[in-house]
């Protein structure tokens, strides 16, 4: 989920703010023969609605353990206009509490894509508050999307690519965010989708990697695991 990648980065900001300075295992997992509904899958997830979903946090920053825990609601679809055209639009907003070197730092993230008709990405505008600091990213697609219909296990392939900036006024380009995926094994009936979001500067350097993790079956239907995401403050993961 986009609202929990941005969370992570700014997670790393409000640690050195504050501070001064996924699915189990038990079983072996099986090679599915199934073909999976991936863009059924995307669909599934955009139009979602969660009501506090709660979720965990565990991971490094600079070498200090950080841990915490939150929750996300996420709303219907709803009519909007997006860079000057009609789209729909469903906002998520993440609330947390961070806890690290014995604070507790609350923190709140709200996130509304942005999707044409047939939901295909348009755009994303996210911003977090909390720590004494605002942080705000305005996304807009850039070049062709490629949300396969289908997929099988061991597919993979590159999905999208935004432009980031700081606002809707596009003053300040921050860089780009490309996504790709890749499907792994689970069990006979179920595959691992993985969602790898790829954070860029200005002059193409990767700052930060997530990984997203769902379990889904042939029909698309899909339960969120975990998110991880790694830049070079450290890692955390967001596990549901």
């Amino acid at each position: 989920m986009k609202v929990l990648n941005l969370l992570a980065i700014t997670l790393s900001t409000a640690f050195l703010v504050a501070c001064g300075g996924a699915g189990g295992g038990g079983t072996a997992t099986v090679v599915s023969t199934s073909t999976f509904q991936l863009k059924t899958a995307y669909v599934n997830d955009l139009t979602q609605i969660r009501s506090g979903k709660p979720f965990t946090i565990s991971g490094t920053i600079n070498g200090v353990t950080v841990t915490g825990n939150g929750t996300v609601t996420s709303g219907s679809a709803t009519a909007a206009s997006f860079e000057g055209a009609p789209v729909l639009q469903q906002t998520s907003t993440a609330s947390v509490s961070l806890i690290a070197n014995g604070r507790s730092t609350p923190l709140t993230t709200t996130s509304t894509s942005y999707v044409d008709s047939n939901y295909m990405p348009k755009g994303v505008s996210s911003s977090t508050v909390g720590a004494g600091i605002t942080i705000t990213t305005y996304e807009i697609v850039t070049g062709a999307v490629n949300i396969p219909a289908t997929a099988r296990v061991y597919d993979t392939g590159s999905l999208i690519t935004f432009d980031r900036y700081t606002t809707s006024a596009k003053t300040s380009y921050l860089g780009t965010t490309e996504y790709s995926f890749a499907l792994q094994p689970d069990t006979a009936a179920t595959a691992l989708l993985k969602i790898i979001s790829t954070d860029k500067d200005t002059l193409g350097a990767v700052t930060q990697t997530s990984t997203s993790t769902f379990r889904i079956d042939p029909n698309g239907a899909f339960t969120e695991l975990s998110e991880t995401a790694v830049d070079s403050t450290g890692t955390l993961t967001f596990t549901y």
